[in-house]
């Protein structure tokens, strides 16, 4: 029997706030779907989701889903299988004044035996930058536009993730120190933007409220269902930061896709143009596939 349930967010109620902190529990979203059953329970992920004008903003949210039950221990590039903890990149190397630019690759292995995953792009490749500098320019040289110099800024310094080509990213989960050989799931997947300025599809329209929000996460399970999805929230301004992420009770997130920013980088962030740059991905111990 196909899932063909409406693809929107269904908030239940708000659980806990934090300065500077939502957390939610939420209705996950079933897609349209081409496998039959047995279907998986739905049962609701806590989501975690801040913006704001500074990485201050989002520091709360993003320390709060650091530290759920099971995820509060970082795991580094030690090898698995473990039971519990996360994984976390910052684009950085562990130097956090590394300024090179890397050439756009995809898949980008670098992360695929240290930390099991693998980030791919439908695009030429994924790079890591600086919003500017550096022996390669950073991002403003990359795409052969200066002000990308000045309204993007890491969370982590001091480089950024971007599909170039492409607006979207999508992640894949293995065991770390299997070099990719062995699939998992994980139960938690979060990422902290910048320059996400168009509203998270909330604001009034002609037609059903505003859903011109230019960020969108989506978290599939390994049959390829949809099983969540949301817009990021906004903070327009220059060097704005948002954070998103979700936790399930168990590992059944395969693959993950975001779409950062209305369109591909490049043009100048205006008007419906809504260019968006990715710092840190958190996510918890993967598991094998079962």
């Amino acid at each position: 029997m196909k899932t063909n349930i409406a693809h929107q967010d269904k908030w239940i109620r708000i659980c806990a706030w934090l300065p500077s902190l939502a957390v939610l529990v939420a209705q996950p979203l079933l897609a349209e779907s081409d496998y039959d059953d047995p279907k998986p329970a739905i049962v609701p992920p806590i989501v975690f989701q801040a913006a704001g004008p500074t990485a201050d903003s989002i520091q709360g949210t993003v320390n709060a889903f650091r530290v759920v039950p099971g995820l509060e221990t970082i795991n580094g590039n030690n090898p698995g299988p473990l039971q519990s903890g996360r994984r976390e990149i910052n684009w950085d190397g562990g130097n956090p004044n590394v300024l090179d630019t890397t050439p756009p690759v995809t898949p980008l292995n670098q992360f695929l035996n240290g930390r099991g995953s693998q980030f791919t792009t439908p695009g030429i490749g994924l790079s890591q930058a600086p919003p500017s500098g550096g022996p390669q320019g950073g991002l403003a040289a990359l795409f052969n536009n200066p002000t990308y110099g000045t309204i993007f800024r890491a969370f982590s310094p001091s480089r950024l993730l971007t599909p170039v080509g492409s607006n979207r990213t999508e992640a894949l989960f293995f065991i770390p120190g299997t070099n990719g050989s062995v699939p998992a799931t994980v139960r938690g997947f979060g990422v902290v933007f910048t320059g996400v300025d168009r509203p998270d599809g909330s604001g009034p329209g002609a037609k059903r409220g505003n859903r011109g929000a230019s960020t969108f996460i989506e978290y599939f399970d390994q049959h390829g269902r949809r099983i969540f999805s949301s817009f990021v929230p906004a903070s327009p301004g220059d060097g704005s930061q948002s954070f998103f992420g979700i936790v399930f009770d168990d590992a059944r997130i395969a693959r993950v896709r975001i779409t950062a920013g209305s369109v591909a980088p490049g043009p100048n962030d205006e008007g419906r143009k809504d260019i968006v740059m990715m710092d840190d991905f958190i996510y918890s111990e993967p598991q094998a596939l079962r």
